[in-house]
């Protein structure tokens, strides 16, 4: 799910936050109708796009490199003529109000796309997987606990924290974002599936539709989410025993094999030509 935030004229706001509210893959994290003196709603929230109306891009433009910190931008615009402005913002998109619904569609898609990007270079470039790592597991951050990666199962996304489920029906809980997890779980064996959940891929026990059972347990079923569901399979594909291609083999021809046969294709379609020539 993408999250988004609209910074901008009543109009725009009302327009944007309509679509954001709509469509599938967006989810509208607040709205502001003046230009923000403090950062703290918005940075606290860290969405994934802030749509800012050009109206409230002018000026100094200090709040917008502290935007752009943790968020991509759009401007939005009633003209074409402020589309320069766009790139010295570092705008990744530049949007003429009134928006068409399409227009938005193809932004959020175009942003998308571009985080695919993104992810498929970090995962190149990814250190190895870890083995175990520290949690604080209360509230006060006292009492930390080693959580060793192959007994975790998966991880659940609640409202402020996470909640690790381990083999045994154990279960921890700390004040971290799903974000921090998967950063922290950058190896090979975990997959994020779902905005509420990151998986332990040793853990499927099998895949029904677009449903995980985790570890044996039918209790433990788990969906994939469409903005991840791509990027699964994809990885998912490189485990699957390809079926061989049934066929005749051919041997390998020496160079002397293949100019005789090449030259006996030759000859036969220059006897076939002259045949029909004969005929003619």
């Amino acid at each position: 799910m993408i999250s988004c935030y609209v910074i901008g004229e009543l109009s725009t706001v009302e327009s944007l936050c309509t679509y954001i509210t709509d469509y599938p893959l967006t989810t509208l994290r607040g709205y502001s109708v003046q230009r923000p003196e403090r950062f703290d709603a918005v940075y606290s929230l860290r969405p994934d796009i802030v749509f800012i109306d050009s109206a409230l891009a002018g000026g100094q433009d200090n709040w917008l490199e502290r935007i752009r910190q943790f968020s991509s931008v759009v401007l939005v615009s009633p003209g074409t003529e402020q589309a320069f402005a766009a790139f010295e913002h570092f705008a990744f998109d530049y949007l003429i109000k009134p928006v068409p619904f399409n227009r938005f569609v193809k932004s959020i898609n175009k942003f998308e796309h571009l985080a695919q990007l993104v992810s498929l270079v970090n995962l190149q470039v990814r250190i190895p997987a870890i083995d175990s790592f520290f949690i604080k597991a209360d509230s006060k951050g006292f009492k930390e606990v080693l959580i060793k990666c192959e007994q975790l199962i998966y991880i659940q996304a609640m409202q402020n924290y996470v909640v690790l489920h381990m083999e045994n029906n154990q279960r921890f809980s700390c004040h971290n974002s799903m974000k921090e997890m998967e950063d922290t779980l950058c190896g090979p064996s975990f997959s994020r599936i779902h905005k509420s959940f990151i998986i332990n891929d040793e853990k499927i026990t099998s895949i029904e539709g677009n449903i995980l059972i985790m570890n044996g347990n039918e209790n433990e079923k788990l969906p994939i989410g469409n903005t991840y569901r791509k990027a699964f399979y994809e990885k998912k594909a490189q485990k699957m025993i390809r079926k061989q291609k049934t066929g005749v083999q051919l041997e390998p021809y020496s160079r002397l094999a293949l100019w005789l046969l090449y030259t006996g294709m030759a000859a036969g379609m220059a006897l076939v030509s002259a045949e029909i020539f004969i005929q003619v």
